[in-house]
């Protein structure tokens, strides 16, 4: 800009001398004119000037597929132009473009919405803006600190526990330990019915609560949950498809069925259990997801039932599952939005088998997932 400032001083010195050789009197206004706007110009706006540029996120604790929505407030002294970019970031999905433009005249404010896709707790990138005076200087630039936001999971909201009979027998009321007991699995809270033997009188001297040994009988039905969070998915349907798993968690321990999890390519794997400390476990754990480069994925524990929640579902890994349980199903997740999204969702196969399983496909946020754990 100040190079731009000096060409049009040197063209406005060339016009006034062509005017005074040449005894052109009327070239004088369109010579002078210029030059002094351009000097008072400078007398108005030639004084130091500040920007401040400050960004807020209206809520920071949402749930997946909510909007996230970025406020940006902005003053300078002089006028001018100011270009940002915000909340570009894999771990949102943009429903528009990252940059904007803000014209600056004292002050200003612009927003700026993604919607919330891959749950825990994290920093979106922080906001970069660049000042451009009119005042023909030099621009400044900038980054500005967004703040740590709060993605969760969402529950569905259905009747689970039809949902979690389908995919295998519950157990019968009562503790899952006998005499029997095969695997342990944690140590939970008393409940009426649990025989005195398993009491843990340990835990009961250090806290004064009753406690038992949970384990696992021989022959009861087990579920295990397998959430692919690989980056060859999009952050959204990775954060439908932990939602769907929560769900699904919910709906099994509601109906007293051990619900195990595996997170693939993580490996991060939890044990069957029916305990609301169990499903705290497994509410944390999808907390904690990444978007990591696909590699061969670790197989779960032998079970009876096996849920294979992925936005790809891989046809080797899905018989490698069918070696292990009795019963698989896939649940692919497809999101779909905007103005086709409807007829995606109707053109898209909605139920069938591949290979050993059954697949089903589910396109939040058009069908809700209470509909979707119906069809299990």
């Amino acid at each position: 800009m100040e190079a731009i400032a000096r060409y049009a001083v040197a063209l406005e010195v060339l016009a006034l001398a062509l005017a005074v050789f040449t005894r052109r009197l009327e070239l004088l206004p369109a010579a002078v004119f210029p030059a002094a706007l351009l000097a008072a110009f400078h007398l108005a706006y030639g004084r130091e000037w500040r920007v401040s540029v400050s960004a807020d996120v209206e809520q920071r604790t949402l749930r997946v597929e909510e909007p996230l929505t970025l406020r940006i407030e902005a003053s300078s002294n002089v006028p001018g132009l100011l270009l940002y970019s915000a909340l570009d970031d894999r771990r949102l999905v943009a429903v528009e473009p990252p940059t904007g433009a803000l014209y600056l005249s004292g002050r200003s404010s612009a927003s700026a919405t993604a919607l919330a896709g891959l749950p825990g707790r994290y920093e979106p990138p922080d906001l970069e803006w660049a000042f451009y005076p009119l005042t023909l200087s030099r621009p400044v630039r900038g980054r500005t600190p967004v703040g740590e936001v709060e993605v969760r999971p969402y529950l569905a909201k259905a009747s689970l526990r039809a949902a979690a009979r389908s995919l295998g027998a519950p157990r019968a009321p009562g503790p899952l330990a006998g005499p029997h007991s095969a695997e342990f699995l944690e140590v939970r809270e008393y409940r009426p019915g649990d025989p005195y033997k398993l009491i843990n009188w340990k835990a009961y001297a250090r806290t004064g609560a009753l406690y038992v040994n949970e384990k696992l009988r021989e022959g009861h039905s087990t579920l295990y949950i397998v959430l692919d969070a690989g980056s060859h998915c999009r952050a959204d349907s990775v954060g439908h498809g932990a939602s769907m798993a929560l769900s699904v968690a919910h709906a099994a321990v509601d109906a007293r069925l051990p619900v195990g999890l595996l997170v693939v390519p993580d490996g991060v794997s939890l044990p069957p259990t029916d305990s609301p400390a169990g499903l705290k476990l497994i509410r944390e754990a999808l907390m904690r997801l990444d978007l990591k480069p696909p590699r061969r994925s670790p197989a779960p524990p032998r079970a009876d039932t096996y849920i294979y929640i992925s936005c790809r579902p891989r046809p080797e890994y899905i018989e490698e599952l069918c070696l292990r349980a009795r019963r698989v199903v896939v649940i692919e997740v497809s999101p779909a939005r905007g103005p086709f999204a409807e007829i995606a969702r109707l053109l898209a196969e909605r139920r069938g088998r591949v290979l050993c399983a059954d697949k089903l496909v589910w396109s939040p946020p058009l069908e809700p997932p209470s509909r979707a754990l119906a069809r299990l």
